[in-house]
């Protein structure tokens, strides 16, 4: 099963998505994080700093593993998708290549509205990013 690495680059409670190009296999013309698959004898990390650096020309200076689930998107095509948190980066997001169409920054609320997320399971994991955690006492 392939595995793949994406960084929710987080700045002033918004989380940096990437418009995935018109010509993708998978998921064309949606809103994703920016990352991609784990190459032969690669870990996870070792992956989201290579695909961040070649998708948007940043190298993340501080991460957090934030989750991991397996997505079957399109059906049939089943894929572990590694979810890291990035607070810090050097240089400025930008699109580089032609995988991305735009890059946007959004808001908890705009990923609550936000019907093209890629993949699916991606808005319930940002919204946990996003939102302040709140202490919970009975």
């Amino acid at each position: 099963m392939p595995e793949i690495a994406i960084g929710a680059l987080i700045k002033n409670g918004s989380v940096l998505l990437a418009r995935r190009s018109s010509e993708r296999s998978t998921h064309p013309d949606q809103w994703s994080l920016p990352g991609g698959h784990l190459e032969h004898g690669e870990d996870a990390e070792t992956a989201l700093r290579r695909e961040l650096l070649e998708e948007i020309g940043v190298t993340p200076q501080h991460w957090l593993l934030a989750g991991e689930f397996v997505s079957e998107s399109p059906p049939g095509a089943f894929a572990t998708f590694h979810v890291y948190r990035v607070d810090r980066w050097q240089d400025s997001p930008r699109l580089i290549g032609d995988e991305h169409t735009a890059l946007r920054w959004f808001t908890a609320a705009e990923i609550e509205r936000e019907t093209q997320l890629a993949p699916p399971q991606l808005a319930e994991m940002l919204l946990n990013l996003l939102r302040p955690k709140t202490d919970q006492k009975a």
